[in-house]
């Protein structure tokens, strides 16, 4: 378990570093790619009310709606753009990367402990989160702080400190917490447990190594009481499963592998992939063998259940019971990668080496890094080209003319509607008078209105200047949409193809 000294000046000062390191590089080009399906919902939750968010919580997202909520409060206080809307992952990424400095430092010393916070910084599935508005890189702060507390609150038990029990009830609040954020969370108290044990059996074997029996205890009732408070959540969201259709059934086979072992950490690296994983198993065989570094040992402790443990879990549920996995679910354990890779890069004795070995790491994931912030990088979206289209040629209208909009088919995904775009891009939309929808999303509860069928009447476009149809072409659209609206007098202005995009304005004729 963790050495028993307070974090000194330095330590704090490399800390604090490693997490400026990390907002910085998290952040950079965080503004470059369009937004896509994800964020939308994302902005689609977090622009409703504290009432309505409740309302939509028990319907449909229940599991990501502390996420909205805590995005919702954020704008209040900022403008919205995707800049914004990812700058919270990035200030989560600088966090995360401090506290796994703070940790593997009462684990395992100051150099593994700054090697592991500046891998953190650079690992491809980081990086990504760093610039995705959803709540991933946020889970993995609260998995490395929740990891730390465990730490701290174990040794505080077992040299029975006063105040002991502040710091298992600041772990229970943090578990329920970090859970409610996402409920995979909770899978890193089962890793926990797993730790607790190597220790005491280590107790067992090695009477020199004091005795965890009171604090797994302790452990045990923090456990038990987030657990407990967590039911209504794991209640509500439980009946919720079904929206998860979009996931294929999972298998045994070479795709699981490539997810599991690429794309989980290392999305990009193609046949690099084998090479981090090797890495790590030699770090924890040099920490487990060399003598000079078996008091690292407690960090691969700690670290190696949090890697294994959530991902058995999910991929064992996913293929006996339902598909429950995707990659990025588990971001929450990337700190604990960076631990193992921290030790490996420290194995030998000589700074020169780690340093050299951080250069070539970063020289290795730069492309990678660089290829998450291009334009079309998040599920080759074009969002905001069509949004500045809408936006300029919205610009020229004359003052005080009233716009419609027929969302067509969402370009990639043709059983969405580009309201997806909208609510990513609302400025471009703003005002518009939506002539497909039959109830608003906010109305029944939904991320999305319930709309009308390409087949179904318009309504009356009276007292409309112009109507935009924007969507991908499909057999029915935008042929029906021009069709109707025609029958209503209007003529089609003037269009635009962009990537899949069509956009079409009409006007009436005079």
């Amino acid at each position: 378990m963790a050495r028993r000294h307070r974090p000194a000046a330095g330590p704090l000062l490399w800390a604090a570093g490693v997490a400026v390191l990390g907002v910085v590089v998290g952040a950079a080009g965080s503004w470059i790619p369009a937004a896509w399906a994800d964020e939308a919902a994302t902005m689609s939750g977090v622009r409703r009310s504290v009432p309505q968010l409740w309302h939509m919580a028990h319907n449909v997202d229940g599991v990501h709606s502390f996420y909205y909520l805590l995005l919702h409060l954020w704008f209040e206080v900022v403008p919205y753009s995707p800049f914004w809307l990812r700058l919270p992952s990035a200030f989560a990424t600088g966090v995360a990367a401090g506290l796994v400095v703070l940790l593997v430092h009462r684990l395992a010393g100051i150099r593994p402990a700054v090697a592991a916070g500046v891998v953190y910084c650079i690992l491809p599935r980081v990086t990504f989160s760093a610039i995705e508005g959803r709540s991933n890189a946020l889970t993995a702060t609260v998995a490395v702080g929740l990891t730390l507390l465990l730490v701290v609150a174990v040794t505080a038990t077992v040299e029975r400190r006063r105040a002991v029990w502040g710091w298992w009830a600041l772990y229970a609040g943090v578990a329920l917490a970090g859970s409610v954020l996402f409920v995979y969370v909770a899978l890193v108290l089962v890793a926990h447990a797993v730790t607790l044990v190597a220790w005491q059996l280590r107790h067992l074997l090695r009477r020199r190594s004091p005795s965890v029996l009171r604090a797994g205890v302790c452990w045990l009732a923090a456990a038990a009481l987030a657990g407990i408070a967590m039911l209504p959540f794991v209640r509500t969201v439980s009946g919720q499963t079904a929206q998860l259709y979009w996931m294929g059934p999972l298998t045994l086979g070479p795709a699981l592998t490539k997810r599991v072992f690429v794309d989980q950490w290392f999305l990009g690296f193609g046949p690099w992939a084998p090479v981090p994983f090797v890495l790590m198993a030699v770090g924890v065989v040099a920490t487990i063998a060399v003598p000079r570094l078996r008091a690292r040992i407690p960090a691969v402790e700690v670290a190696v259940p949090v890697v294994v443990v959530p991902t058995l879990v999910v991929v064992a549920v996913s293929i006996l019971v339902r598909p429950f996995y995707d990659p990025r679910y588990l971001t929450f354990c990337a700190p604990f990668v960076a631990v193992l890779l921290g030790l490996a890069l420290t194995s030998l004795p000589w700074r020169t080496v780690t340093a050299a070995a951080l250069v070539v790491a970063a020289g290795l994931v730069a492309p990678i890094y660089l290829a998450q912030r291009t334009p079309t990088s998040k599920d080759d979206s074009t969002w905001n080209v069509a949004a500045a289209l809408i936006t300029a040629e919205r610009a020229k209208e004359p003052a005080g003319s009233v716009d419609a909009v027929y969302y067509g088919p969402l370009p990639s995904h043709t059983n969405r509607t580009t309201e997806f775009v909208a609510s990513s891009y609302p400025e471009a939309f703003a005002g518009m008078r939506d002539l497909t929808e039959q109830r608003s999303a906010v109305s029944i509860g939904q991320l999305w209105a319930q709309r009308s069928a390409p087949t179904d009447p318009l309504p009356s476009t009276a007292g409309i200047d112009h109507v935009w149809f924007v969507g991908e072409p499909t057999d029915q659209l935008p042929r029906l949409a021009t069709e109707q609206l025609a029958a209503q007098g209007w003529r089609v202005e003037r269009e635009w193809s962009e990537s899949a995009f069509r956009i079409i304005v009409y006007t009436r004729d005079q």
